[in-house]
């Protein structure tokens, strides 16, 4: 338990603050201008850091090293989400949040921003706003890949406190850029302006659809990243007007075939009015800007758990309720829920438990998913107005190793953090594209191959 503790004692809660004293959500929410008249379907791969493609690929990382990723994030992840719910995030000029931890199973998509076009690779989160990058000249960047260079850049514009600029493309001092600081829950942090740029996405046809003046962060000094070289940025899909996902047209989706398997090529990330909204669909409430979504109950097979339903339900003060995370690697249930779940998997099992000593609340069997869970039934999370998420044994277990395998499924209060709503993870949403439509407040969920959806 000492790295637990070591870890806890370092991620302490941090804030961020960005200044938009002069720019206005309608000034973000009108500068899209897209290259063809279709309905934007902007498209952009995702890999994770355990996949072949990722350049910083680790043949050498050990189950032991993936547990410790894991504790990481997800304590991290937990303590933002904590504050998120509970603190007081709005002033009259600065608005302060907390970003995610960057460590961890997080997905990661291929944009290309600039003329000409930079490929960066960006962490996607449901839980942020803004989409930053690391730039050049960039100041403690531990970075060896290709740092886009705004001067590079024929597309840059920077978007000033005191803008003249017309119809023209911003020019104004450094002085006088609209500047962003983001300090992460590890402490690190990074400084930079807010500018203007051009994004570059690949089309099924293998050529380029081009989107101009996105708002997005220039980040020149970039302090304590961790594995900094494995990602450039943040791509943030919330619900604020300044979120990648409400710029390019209030709609995206993403399509995960399979977290683990790191030769699969066919998840992807798809944003604008072209995104994939197909399947059942529920209700979703943005709290804190966050996806909120309400769930009925939880059945193994054809039994329906003894769940209350105010084990689910959300209440005003923002606890309770269920939150659809693509920033968290597992599901979390509430202890009353966990518990039930809990006790059901291992009615249904007949073999021994095993004891992981680095992660002692995880309930974990010798054995191996594919050869001996056959024939175990299916979990469903069942949301309200009819839409399901089914879970089959890779998305409900993970294989940690040639024969122990754990529950994807963890208590809130696993690190003494308490959080008090339930989070639904990357993991569950395995074999699923998840559709989000931010004006009609509905979130859609297709059981399909992504492999389908990649044209």
């Amino acid at each position: 338990m000492t790295f637990v503790h070591e870890t806890l004692h370092l991620l302490l809660v941090a804030v961020s603050i960005y200044s938009f004293s002069s720019l206005s959500p309608n000034s973000l929410a009108s500068t899209v201008e897209a290259a063809t008249t279709k309905p934007q379907r902007l498209v952009a791969k995702l890999i994770h850091h355990h996949s072949f493609d990722h350049t910083y690929y680790n043949p050498n990382e050990t189950t032991t090293d993936r547990i410790k990723h894991d504790i990481q994030h997800s304590l991290a992840r937990l303590a933002y989400l904590k504050a998120r719910i509970e603190g007081s995030l709005t002033s009259d000029d600065y608005r302060t949040y907390l970003s995610p931890s960057l460590n961890g199973l997080v997905l990661l998509a291929n944009i290309s921003i600039g003329q000409p076009p930079i490929p960066q690779l960006v962490v996607i989160d449901t839980g942020s706003d803004i989409f930053w990058v690391m730039c050049n000249p960039c100041l403690n960047c531990d970075h060896v890949d290709i740092l886009y260079d705004p001067s590079k850049s024929s597309t840059f514009s920077p978007s000033c406190k005191t803008p003249t600029c017309g119809s023209e493309r911003c020019k104004c001092s450094f002085n006088d850029q609209i500047p962003f600081n983001i300090t992460y829950v590890d402490n690190s942090s990074a400084l930079g302006t807010f500018s203007r740029e051009m994004l570059v996405f690949e089309t099924s046809d293998e050529g380029t659809t081009q989107v101009s003046n996105i708002e997005f962060g220039c980040g020149y000094k970039n302090v304590h990243f961790k594995n900094d070289h494995e990602y450039n940025g943040i791509l943030g899909l919330n619900t604020r007007p300044w979120s990648l996902a409400s710029q390019l047209g209030q709609k995206f989706s993403y399509c995960i075939g399979s977290m683990l398997d790191k030769s699969y090529k066919y998840n992807q990330l798809v944003l604008g009015e072209g995104a994939d909204l197909e399947g059942d669909s529920t209700s979703f409430l943005a709290f804190h800007h966050m996806y909120y979504i309400t769930m009925e109950g939880i059945s193994i097979g054809e039994k329906r758990l003894d769940i209350t339903p105010e084990a689910f339900e959300f209440k005003t003060n923002g606890e309770g309720g269920i939150l659809l995370d693509s920033g968290s690697t597992f599901t979390y249930f509430v202890d009353d829920v966990y518990n039930i779940l809990r006790n059901e998997v291992r009615n249904l099992m007949s073999f021994k438990e095993f004891k992981f000593k680095e992660c002692p609340w995880c309930l974990c069997y010798e054995g191996s998913i594919r050869r001996d869970l056959i024939g175990f039934p299916v979990v469903t999370f069942h949301f309200a107005e009819g839409a399901e998420l089914a879970l089959d044994t890779e998305s409900f277990f993970q294989q940690l190793s040639d024969d122990v395998f754990c529950m994807a499924i963890r208590p809130t209060s696993e690190f003494g953090i308490t959080l008090k709503s339930s989070i639904i993870g990357l993991f569950a949403q395995q074999s699923y594209n998840v559709g989000f439509d931010l004006d009609k407040q509905l979130i859609y969920f297709q059981r399909i191959d992504c492999e389908l959806l990649s044209g």
